[in-house]
């Protein structure tokens, strides 16, 4: 990474179910914070709250760790068997940024977890930004947390 270095942190954050598709699960987050898409086998069922082993529908309320992004000109070894061993402990990630345009970024994560879609705002980085460049931020399983009764179309 060039230039000042940045620490990002890993926070509770949640978000709800817009659409499942096939096997991949389309989440928008709370406060218009951007949108994940993630494959269902890496939502947590059977949790404390999920005791029932309920199946991601939209409207279902989902909680997982999610932090900044921040460019990495020298990605790491990033290992995501927390997430693959269904762990609800955020790890460090990395992804790859697929999609820039004046207000978000869209990013691919790595092994096949995913896709991040996110205000600029959320990417740490001295350099401009380009699609290509390869990010690193922490993320975890996401554990049903409850659902909410509304139309798909307010999500």
């Amino acid at each position: 990474m060039a230039g000042a270095e940045y620490i990002i942190n890993p926070v509770l954050m949640g978000g709800l179910v817009k659409e499942v598709t096939g096997d991949m699960v389309k989440v928008h987050l709370h406060g218009r914070l951007g949108v994940i898409t993630v494959p269902a086998e890496y939502i947590l069922r059977g949790t404390e709250e999920n005791s029932g082993g309920e199946e991601p529908a939209a409207g279902t309320e989902m909680q997982f760790y999610f932090s900044y992004l921040q460019v990495n000109e020298n990605p790491y070894d990033y290992d995501a068997c927390a997430i693959k061993n269904g762990e609800f402990e955020p790890c460090l990630i990395g992804g790859t940024i697929t999609e820039v345009n004046d207000t978000a970024i869209k990013a691919e994560i790595m092994d096949g977890l995913g896709t991040a879609a996110v205000p600029r705002r959320w990417v740490f980085t001295d350099v401009e930004l380009k699609e290509g460049q390869n990010v690193e931020f922490y993320f975890s399983p996401m554990k049903i947390s409850g659902k909410r009764d509304i139309p798909v179309e307010s999500i």
